[in-house]
């Protein structure tokens, strides 16, 4: 148990998330920008905001913190 709470805390496994939810949140906004982007030139839609769009702003503030964890183990570890 304590190997995969290690893998599930691991900086890397961090990174990898937060890529996999930065492409797939930008994938939904461009798919929503240009489905719609003809209704809102004619005024007939609204801009809205969706679920995507906060996972965006997770998915790029979540590799920051993982470099930053990543960093500190180097580090850490130069100091030994």
């Amino acid at each position: 148990m304590n190997r995969f709470r290690a893998a599930l805390h691991h900086p890397i496994t961090n990174l990898v998330v937060a890529l996999i939810l930065v492409a797939t949140s930008l994938a939904e906004v461009w798919e929503s920008a240009t489905g719609h982007a003809v209704m809102m030139a004619i005024g007939t839609m609204d801009m809205k905001v969706g679920a995507y769009d906060g996972v965006l702003a997770y998915g790029v503030v979540h590799p920051l913190r993982a470099v930053a964890e990543l960093v500190e183990s180097v580090e850490r570890t130069s100091q030994v």
